[in-house]
């Protein structure tokens, strides 16, 4: 047997939710997103019906639709911007590989991880090659959250001045090479 809830609560999604796909409607007219989007307002309304005190419930399921549209909307332009980034910086990462030897660019990025400091080549490691958080690293290490952030600074500074480095010695050997040949 349905309790007194059930039946209200029917009655409010029999009553409303056609109104409230025509309200999404205006703002977009996919089917799926718009039928999502009103099951997932009418589901909500659902599981918090006892925490929700509410006076007027078009109001309430129209400014819900509203909001979940725009949160959609907002969430479909985040996507596509990290994903335009994405493919910019592989096509970025494709170009260099173009012009760098792979195999010589990992060894001078070797070289200058292994001129660190132990510590400072430790906590590099975990988080790059390990992949363990801040937090994790200053665990094992019994150090604080700020020097792990310390050092990989410092990390990565010496790493990127000894690519730097390399790098130009590399182009100043190749252009002598190719005078000379």
């Amino acid at each position: 047997m349905r309790s007194y809830i059930e039946s209200e609560f029917e009655e409010v999604f029999n009553t409303y939710y056609e109104p409230v796909c025509y309200f999404l409607n205006l703002y977009t007219k996919d089917e799926h997103v718009i039928k999502d989007i009103a099951q997932d307002v009418f589901c909500s309304l659902w599981v918090n019906r006892e925490l929700v005190k509410i006076d007027n419930i078009k109001a309430y399921l129209y400014t819900a639709a509203r909001n979940r549209v725009l949160n959609h909307f907002r969430d479909i332009k985040l996507h596509e911007e990290l994903l335009t980034k994405w493919i910019y910086e592989e096509k970025e990462l494709d170009e260099a590989y173009d012009c760098v030897d792979r195999v010589e660019f990992e060894k001078s990025i070797e070289t200058a991880i292994e001129s660190l400091s132990p510590k400072c080549k430790t906590v590099f490691k975990l988080s790059r090659y390990s992949r363990m958080s801040y937090t994790q690293i200053a665990e094992q290490e019994g150090i604080s959250q700020k020097m792990v952030e310390k050092h990989i600074s410092v990390a990565l500074k010496k790493i990127k001045a000894h690519i730097a480095k390399s790098m130009f010695l590399w182009i100043i050997f190749f252009s002598y090479v190719e005078k000379n040949t």
